[in-house]
């Protein structure tokens, strides 16, 4: 759970994502994290899933356009799409800047995975483009390992993709890389 210290908003230009916390779940009990989340023109967040939460994403401006499970949804302001567990999803550049509200249930660790992600990406330590290979893998693999509660890659059985998370992690690890990131406020 994050600290009350913690940064409430971060910022990643290479992504064109920010995050603006409202509630989180140490503020909720662990019940849930919501967010807003202000995308800009050419924005994007590769496919991805969540183990064991359930996220909502409703259009406040702009159109947000969100592909879940296979399936492209245009969000406009007041419209909602729900993605249950594990369920993939993540958008393609955007085209045009919007902003949503994000809730997530339960919130887990994932305001504190927000911070790390954008602040590694924003340093130029990771990248993780729309597609292909994360530049900067085993800092990725601690990331991926550290949040596994949180969040996976779509596609490969959650029990292998974590086996091979915590082995290259532990790779990462032997070459002096961290799984921590108290620099970006999280835990």
């Amino acid at each position: 759970m994050t600290d009350a210290g913690a940064p409430r908003d971060i910022t990643d230009p290479v992504s064109g994502q920010r995050w603006a916390f409202r509630r989180t779940g140490a503020e909720t009990g662990g019940e849930l994290l919501e967010a807003e989340l202000y995308v800009s023109a050419g924005g994007f967040v590769r496919s991805h899933a969540h183990p064991t939460q359930e996220e909502t994403f409703t259009g406040v401006e702009g159109t947000f356009v969100l592909d879940v499970g296979g399936e492209t949804h245009a969000l406009g302001p007041g419209e909602t799409v729900v993605v249950p567990p594990r369920t993939p999803h993540g958008f393609r550049e955007a085209p045009g800047s919007s902003r949503l509200l994000v809730t997530v249930r339960p919130a887990l660790a994932l305001d504190d995975y927000f911070r790390a992600y954008l602040g590694l990406s924003r340093d130029g330590r990771i990248r993780l483009p729309a597609s292909g290979l994360p530049r900067g893998l085993l800092q990725v693999a601690l990331l991926m390992d550290r949040y596994a509660p949180e969040i996976a890659a779509p596609g490969l059985p959650l029990g292998l993709q974590r086996r091979a998370w915590a082995a290259l992690a532990a790779l990462g690890r032997k070459r002096g890389l961290k799984a921590s990131f108290p620099e970006y406020g999280a835990a």
